[in-house]
């Protein structure tokens, strides 16, 4: 298997707590969103997240913003603990395009050459 280049600013988050197989488009999303300790500047210069489980990237989401953990609804209507929303944070984005997603989907995250990189969680 060869080695995948990315070239822009990613954040690579580790969803390995609360992935479930089955789970919903809508709930990986939510649950790779947020909600994460960081620092906010950094991750604001991020251009995709790559929702990582078990050392796999199963999804690639384009990021809009970053904002304080809680202050947008989730899908699922997933809860946010009062003490989460002082302390950590939460992107809103999309599912990257289709020639991001085919490139990288399903690859195992060891094989992504990041020449612009973050990596939280």
């Amino acid at each position: 298997m060869e080695t995948v280049e990315v070239t822009v600013r990613t954040i690579a988050i580790n969803i390995n707590q609360t992935y479930r197989p089955g789970m919903s488009a809508e709930s990986l999303y939510d649950f790779t969103r947020g909600v994460w300790r960081l620092d906010s500047e950094r991750a604001s210069k991020a251009k995709y997240a790559f929702s990582v489980y078990d050392g796999e990237i199963l999804e690639v989401y384009e990021i809009f913003r970053w904002s304080r953990a809680g202050s947008t609804e989730y899908i699922t209507g997933r809860e946010i603990e009062e003490n989460e929303k002082k302390t950590r944070f939460e992107f809103v984005g999309k599912i990257a395009n289709e020639d991001v997603r085919k490139t990288i989907c399903r690859q195992n995250a060891s094989r992504i050459a990041l020449t612009e990189s973050d990596s939280i969680l």
